[in-house]
């Protein structure tokens, strides 16, 4: 079993994704299909840090979310939030920083996320939130999302995320999915 990419938690369960062999609705990093609206930022784009696919995570189907754009600011310190509408349209209701940060995370950062598709790595297990939460640092005490999706710093897909410093102290992307009202709230926690 190779390197874990990303945790999604949903209703006492545990799904975890790796790197796949072959194409797959999940999939890490690549471009987005999503068109953005809402808040204004700029010049530089979000990151398309992953999208899970409803055949691996039925929850999104009973929300009619048949893919779930998991987008944050990489050159853009702290929190933000977007709704995803149908047809691929997210509407960015958040960004705290609208300015890119200069040389944020670290120089000469890409704008696209190496593609790498994903694969559960095990059957989803029954776990509790605190136990799913103690796997990455200074999480939220309590859940605060019917979806909590987890992105540790990766070691094997060609880039570091944060750099030396960041990647070193376990810097998380975490997404807190409210998928009833299809709104996504990203930020980052780390040791």
């Amino acid at each position: 079993m190779g390197e874990s990419l990303l945790f999604a938690f949903h209703d006492e369960t545990l799904y975890t994704f790796g790197r796949g062999e072959k194409y797959s609705a999940s999939v890490f990093g690549g471009p987005s299909r999503a068109r953005m609206a809402g808040r204004a930022f700029g010049p530089k784009p979000l990151h398309h840090i992953a999208r899970l696919g409803a055949c691996h995570i039925p929850a999104l189907v009973a929300h009619h979310l048949f893919d779930l754009p998991l987008i944050y600011g990489m050159y853009y310190c702290g929190q933000q939030s977007y709704r995803v509408d149908y047809g691929h349209h997210i509407e960015l209701l958040y960004i705290e920083t609208a300015t890119p940060v200069d040389d944020w995370p670290y120089p000469d950062f890409p704008p696209l996320l190496p593609y790498v598709p994903l694969q559960l790595q095990a059957e989803p297990s029954r776990t509790s939130y605190d136990e799913f939460a103690e796997r990455f640092p200074n999480m939220p005490e309590r859940q605060r999302a019917d979806m909590i999706v987890a992105v540790p710093p990766p070691a094997t897909i060609g880039l570091s995320l944060w750099g030396d410093d960041g990647d070193g102290e376990d810097v998380t992307i975490v997404f807190e999915c409210d998928l009833k009202n299809r709104i996504v709230s990203a930020s980052n926690v780390c040791s």
